[in-house]
């Protein structure tokens, strides 16, 4: 069994300000169930290993594996983290080569 780490994209802190009391709540609930099994979830095409885990009926949150490392980096509203995750993505990829 892997042993995961999570890490945050540093643009993802601005995102979990905007969300209510509610929303994080359900979120740290998910982060851990994802760091149990982080590939249970539907894999997002665009990214090679990026995955989307529904908080609410209209917030996301995107994670991309790398390694045994799952980078956390975006959660919003649907379509805003779907245009993040991309932005964010690349800058992370273009940080760790």
């Amino acid at each position: 069994m892997t042993d995961w780490e999570i890490k945050e994209h540093p643009e993802f802190f601005k995102d979990l300000d905007r969300l209510n009391v509610a929303e994080l709540e359900i979120f740290y609930k998910k982060k851990k169930k994802i760091k149990e099994n982080p590939e249970r979830q539907k894999h997002l095409s665009g990214g090679s290993n990026c995955y989307r885990e529904p908080i609410t009926e209209n917030i996301r949150l995107i994670y991309a594996i790398q390694g045994n490392t799952i980078w956390l980096l975006a959660i919003g509203k649907h379509k805003e983290a779907y245009k993040e995750y991309i932005k964010r993505l690349y800058s992370l990829r273009q940080k760790l080569h």
